[in-house]
């Protein structure tokens, strides 16, 4: 609490300073928004001794996003999310934390990017973003530089992508090491449009930042370097393609040495193993981009052995062939969007079953008149990791399916609006239990309901919703029903709200559960920048006969200051 409060006044009294001297030199301004947020939160549960709570008790956060212009060409953007718990992590013993740990913990989010001209800078939690093979995904805490005099490109990134964390198996917490990430690209043209770059990224475990081994994880490093070309030739054709290699060593505990000459080779850059594999991957696209008509296609090669170390995770040994395609229609009031694809896996048969899967999208938009639109989407998607293993393996299919009609009416006094959804998804997932695929279909309606009074700031909304879900060894259907009544006073400073909701969820042969959940909230504009809100919500929930007599009650109060500068 010593450090959080120490930041929070650094905070605070730097914002003041800044305020200060946007004053005093006009050649400095300070634009962006502040917000001080405190949330109470308690519960009471009877016949529910296991229940845990969806909240923390008392949290308080200070949120902070603004730029600082000086002058034409020096801007420093800023965002600062910080808040009085110590940790996301539920760990067995917790330290008391020192200034460096609070800034670095993944709870909180501070950062700061200055640019001036062609330079610009990265201070804190960043994510490098380079291409689609080699680093996009992965947030890191530390420090970048990104360099584009001209036609000339320069990035490197280096940080903390994962704290180190002790594993507790009493406490079912796996546990994971220290992990650092080193990105840099060199290259010509612009970084936002035609470039070609030498992307290098690597990624490293520390296997002594922890005293107990983590739970099913074994340290890691890994290199990947990529080519990435992108063009755009004349106006409306957008060519890019991308080739990648990876070295990567799945388990630094590993002693004994690999009979690969080519994978030894790289020894003196990163640690080699009898874990370590290198391979390719390749994507090329080409794109015709116009107002009314869009075409493309994708090629995509991911080998077996091959990882960019700066994403979580990604689907191997398979080879994408894709097109997709926009058009407008009827002056523009109907626009249809599509993807097909086929993908294929075990291309290298590192497997013991092949498939060929069909990845398909598409969704189409019309607005047949001036009060009636219909949006309809159908998606299939894929994804498996690979694996033999049954206990680590992942393999699914989904296919998704919905209608989404929406209709506008006025009477004299009031604006009426209704929308309507129902949609369809078909999941089918590997079961390592049963060695099969397990089907899981779900079914859904909602329909909304909205009045906005005309001659008086009141509106009144209805929802309601219904909801099935059906596996080979569990049903859940649910039906939910709302509504939600606000109005303006003082001249609409003042808005208020009440908000009422309730829920009948029925699992499988069991009596039937009842939520109540009631919302009271208020806003109140203080003057044209400043913002007060604060809120309550109550959630009570009776349990049937999966838990006989047992009544849960939550009870959460929000606070909320905003500025804006």
């Amino acid at each position: 609490m010593k450090t959080t409060n120490y930041i929070l006044t650094i905070v605070l009294l730097s914002i003041s300073t800044i305020l200060f001297s946007q004053e005093k030199e006009r050649a400095i301004t300070f634009n962006g928004n502040i917000g001080l947020f405190f949330d109470v939160y308690n519960y009471s549960e009877q016949n529910y001794p296991t229940f845990r709570p969806r909240y923390l008790d008392n949290e308080l956060r200070l949120n902070v996003n603004a730029t600082l212009q000086i002058g034409e060409y020096l801007s420093i953007p800023f965002g600062i999310s910080i808040s009085n718990q110590k940790t996301l992590y539920n760990l067995p013993s917790l330290p008391e934390e020192n200034l460096i740990d609070f800034i670095q913990n993944p709870r909180n989010n501070i950062s700061i990017n200055p640019e001036y001209k062609w330079i610009k800078g990265y201070l804190g939690t960043q994510t490098p973003s380079y291409s689609n093979l080699t680093t996009g995904d992965t947030p890191i805490f530390g420090i970048g530089l990104e360099l584009n005099p001209g036609k000339f490109i320069f990035s490197a990134n280096y940080g903390l992508s994962q704290r180190a964390i002790e594993s507790d198996l009493f406490l079912n917490i796996v546990g994971a090491y220290k992990q650092k990430i080193l990105a840099t690209r060199i290259g010509y043209g612009k970084i936002d449009g035609t470039k070609i770059t030498l992307n290098v990224v690597k990624v490293k475990d520390d296997i002594n930042s922890v005293i107990n081994t983590p739970l099913y994880d074994n340290p890691i490093e890994g290199l990947t370097i990529s080519s990435l070309v992108e063009l755009k030739i004349k106006e409306k054709l957008l060519f890019k393609t991308e080739t990648a290699a990876s070295v990567f060593t799945s388990n630094l505990n590993n002693s004994f040495s690999i009979n690969n000459a080519t994978i030894e080779s790289f020894s003196n850059i990163i640690t080699i193993n009898a874990t370590s594999n290198a391979d390719i991957s390749h994507v090329s696209s080409l794109d015709y981009i116009s107002k009314k008509f869009t075409i493309g296609g994708e090629l995509r090669y991911i080998g077996p052995g091959f990882v960019p170390v700066g994403y979580r995770n990604i689907e191997k040994d398979i080879i994408d062939y894709k097109i997709k395609s926009s058009f407008k229609l009827f002056k523009d009031k109907t626009s249809i969007n599509g993807m097909f694809g086929v993908r294929k896996n075990n291309v290298k048969n590192t497997n013991i079953q092949s498939t060929k899967r069909i990845i398909s999208n598409i969704n189409i938009f019309s607005q047949i008149s001036e009060a009636f639109s219909i949006n309809a989407n159908y998606s299939n998607f894929g994804f498996n990791n690979n694996e033999i293993n049954n206990l680590i393996r992942i393999e699914m299919i989904n296919n998704s399916f919905s209608l989404s009609p929406s209709y506008k009416f006025k009477s004299d006094k009031i604006n009426h609006q209704i929308n309507a959804n129902g949609s369809l998804n078909i999941f089918d997932q590997f079961d390592a239990i049963s060695n099969a695929f397990v089907a899981t279909k779900s079914k859904n309606f909602s329909l909304n309901y909205n009045m906005m009074f005309k001659e008086i700031p009141l509106n009144i909304n209805f929802i309601s919703l219904f909801f099935n879900n059906e596996m080979p060894s569990s049903t859940i259907k649910m039906s939910n029903y709302g509504t939600t009544v606000s109005y303006k006073f003082f001249d609409k400073k003042l808005s208020p709200s009440l908000g009422l909701n309730l829920a009948n969820i029925t699992r499988d042969n069991f009596t039937t559960d009842h939520r109540l959940g009631v919302r009271v909230k208020a806003k109140y504009k203080i003057n044209k920048k400043l913002r007060f809100n604060v809120s309550y919500r109550l959630n009570n929930y009776k349990y049937g006969s999966s838990r006989p007599n047992a009544i849960t009650n939550e009870h959460r109060m929000q606070f909320a200051l905003l500025q804006n500068f």
